[in-house]
């Protein structure tokens, strides 16, 4: 399938066709990208999640670009710190990421923050409504819940929760709590407890679903796509029919004026 013909009848359908193209012909292990504003403990909750450090925990910004981990049954997507870039170069960067390379979100948001700043509600709405099955495929992660007490956790939840109800196209974003510090803390000194009460077991069982389910998604996206890119196809096709028409009816016209104006001036020769 030629991608470049592909655009040249679909300009604005670029995401779409990437995302189409590439599951026909790339798609390999399950890919999670963890997308999120910067410094809201994304790189921290995927060194839990690959159980290493491998991805840079810094005050300042490391990940200007998609960086790739694959391990036994998926592959992890970190993708830049959103509105950290003056000029949005890094958020395009995330939000290709985000949409075209990966088959799950994990959106990242610290509770220190409180609930989602208007930036972050426009980027989460905007991935939704590329997928109307975005519930099976994006999850809010409430992330450094250890830096606050139960009930102010609770209360963050559920001024999130709100938010998302408020909201057509997040009412149902599912929300997990995480503390990376906790769960790295139980490792270290073989407390069992911290490990269970960091929220991060359920991610690894959330991911071992997702795994399982991710062909049968596929599958899904795969049809949605193919239907919407038909669909525009016949749309544009149609555009230029009625365009080509058009033509033909100025051009006819044209013609018509240009023999009037002959027979005139033959008239007015004699």
């Amino acid at each position: 399938m030629d991608k470049h013909k592909l655009l040249q009848f679909l300009p604005t359908n670029e995401q779409n066709v990437n995302r189409f193209l590439y599951l026909k012909n790339n798609a390999t292990k399950p890919r999670i990208a963890v997308f999120g504003k910067y410094n809201h403990g994304k790189s921290s909750l995927l060194n839990a999640m690959v159980g290493d450090a491998v991805f840079k925990v810094e005050d300042k910004r490391e990940t200007i670009e998609n960086k790739e981990l694959e391990q036994d049954h998926v592959i992890w997507i970190d993708t830049p710190g959103l509105d950290a870039d003056v000029h949005k170069e890094d958020d395009k960067s995330a939000i290709k990421g985000a949409f075209e390379m990966a088959d799950y979100l994990f959106l990242v948001h610290q509770a220190q923050a409180g609930e989602l700043d208007k930036y972050e509600m426009k980027i989460f709405q905007q991935l939704a409504r590329q997928d109307k099955n975005y519930s099976k495929k994006m999850f809010l992660v409430l992330t450094q819940i250890d830096q606050k007490s139960a009930d102010e956790v609770a209360i963050v939840e559920e001024k999130i929760r709100q938010q998302l109800l408020g909201s057509l196209d997040l009412r149902d974003l599912q929300i997990i709590s995480v503390s990376a510090h906790r769960y790295n803390r139980g490792l270290q000194e073989d407390k069992a407890v911290f490990c269970e009460k960091s929220g991060i077991h359920a991610l690894f069982d959330l991911t071992a679903t997702l795994v399982s389910e991710v062909d049968e998604l596929r599958k899904k996206e795969m049809k949605r796509l193919k239907s919407k890119l038909l669909l525009d196809f016949a749309a544009q096709k149609e555009a230029l029919n009625a365009e080509l028409k058009g033509l033909r009816s100025q051009q006819s016209s044209e013609l018509s004026m240009l023999k009037r104006d002959v027979k005139q001036l033959s008239a007015d020769l004699v």
